[in-house]
């Protein structure tokens, strides 16, 4: 019998106890949160000033932990094996294929995506891990599991062996809790080391970087995506995929509104290069792209009325994904704000001309009216309500098409839950 801390008590915490109770495990538990302590089981809990915490085999850690968090320190300082609810999910499925995609921007979708396809042809994969279910909730011993991987889970990874890997970008994000960006590089560069598939983002120069270091290496498993370069692997363009790997053929696409914009060409090409890596044609591949109706919160469209098109991209909660928003429509009348958590709004600077007019609410707005000003018409509002009824009026007396979109470019903590209620009130306004 081994015996196991568990640092971490939320939903990943609470199925990493579950898996392991089966199996027999002494368990000891953690969490600095007393709420969650308070909805545990009392007699398991030891705060890790007890000696208890140096004398185990293994402690598993959940992903929203920050590295510079005492109990890595512990760990490392005792030689205790750090492990995560994904491992141990790997583990108990030895003879599965395993899809693994990261990346700063785009993964849930490109997950979400492949799932879709795959589902449509009747093929037995499961999605999890940073999306939807815990992967320790997920059916065992099926066909394939395809797994969203943040840059903390991917930080906890030992000996990671996927069939087929995706890195689609990387940007500046969660600096503060890997204690820097060239931490944060490596974390994402884990998925890739392996002697699995693996599939690149090229469009983004952090990315592209390790994709001419694994082509340097020989690596012949190594298939290069875009949305811009033609000449990429695998390529998807406004009007058609162009597939250099396989086949050496063009595939021309329809207009899908619920895959706009040029992330979600990135986000088709990966999920094209999977499907393709698992023996799905490609003629079923762009059948099915087509029924896919997107993700809440991901550049999801809501709907129209009169000459109203209402876009949600709640998630977009950094610059970068907010200028892939921005640059997939045009005539914007822009919904952003909440607490802006990067260095500047410059990642933006290439779509302003798309924005007829923004409307600015919550605790950050005033970094977007300096951002703004002399460049975009602004309106200073409160809240995400307001904005968007602000929006509606000068919407209705545009001439054209006007296209209402939320992408905040900020975390929403100020005025919600998280991006997810903030996404659905927005859905509900609309």
């Amino acid at each position: 019998m081994q015996k196991i801390g568990i640092f971490g008590l939320g939903v990943t915490g609470n199925s990493i106890f579950q898996e392991l109770k089966r199996h027999g495990n002494e368990v000891i538990c953690w969490d600095d949160s007393a709420d969650n302590r308070s909805k545990f089981d009392a007699s398991l809990l030891e705060p890790i000033s007890s000696d208890k915490w140096i004398d185990l085999d293994a402690i598993y850690i959940s992903p929203g932990v920050p590295r510079l968090h005492e109990i890595f320190a512990l760990a490392v300082s005792c030689n205790i094996l750090i492990l995560s609810d994904i491992q141990l999910f790997l583990d108990s499925v030895p003879s599965s294929k395993i899809v693994a995609i990261t990346g700063t921007n785009g993964k849930s979708t490109t997950v979400a995506l492949i799932g879709h396809i795959l589902k449509e042809l009747g093929r037995d994969y499961h999605i999890g891990g940073n999306i939807g279910k815990a992967v320790l909730d997920l059916p065992k011993d099926s066909e394939g599991y395809i797994l969203e991987l943040s840059s903390f889970q991917l930080d906890l990874l030992n000996n990671f062996e996927p069939d087929i890997a995706v890195l689609l970008n990387i940007t500046p994000d969660h600096i503060e809790h890997h204690g820097g960006f060239e931490n944060y590089c490596n974390a994402k560069e884990k998925i890739l080391q392996n002697d699995g598939i693996k599939i690149v983002g090229i469009d983004n120069a952090e990315s592209r970087k390790l994709y001419n270091k694994l082509k340097s290496a020989g690596d012949r498993k190594t298939i290069s995506i875009s949305s811009k370069n033609a000449k990429a692997d695998i390529a998807c363009l406004l009007a058609s995929i162009e597939d250099q790997f396989f086949n050496n053929q063009s595939y021309g696409l329809t207009n899908m509104p619920y895959l706009q914009g040029d992330h979600n060409q990135e986000n088709i090409a990966a999920a094209f290069a999977v499907c393709r890596s698992l023996g799905v044609s490609a003629e079923e591949i762009i059948k099915y792209l087509q029924s896919f109706k997107g993700l809440a919160h991901r550049m999801q469209y809501v709907g129209n009325s009169a000459n109203m098109h209402f876009y949600n991209d709640s998630k977009a909660t950094n610059a970068n994904a907010t200028y892939h928003s921005l640059a997939a429509l045009k005539n914007i009348y822009w919904l952003a704000g909440g607490i802006f958590k990067e260095e500047n709004l410059r990642p933006i600077d290439a779509a302003l001309p798309n924005i007829k007019k923004a409307y600015l609410f919550g605790e950050s707005k005033m970094v977007f009216v300096e951002y703004l000003e002399g460049k975009v018409e602004y309106e200073i509002c409160e809240t995400m309500e307001e904005a968007l009824a602000a929006a509606k009026a000068d919407a209705l007396s545009d001439a054209s098409d006007a296209h209402i979109l939320l992408a905040p470019a900020c975390a929403s903590f100020d005025q919600f839950k998280n991006f997810e209620e903030r996404g659905k009130r927005f859905v509900e306004l609309v």
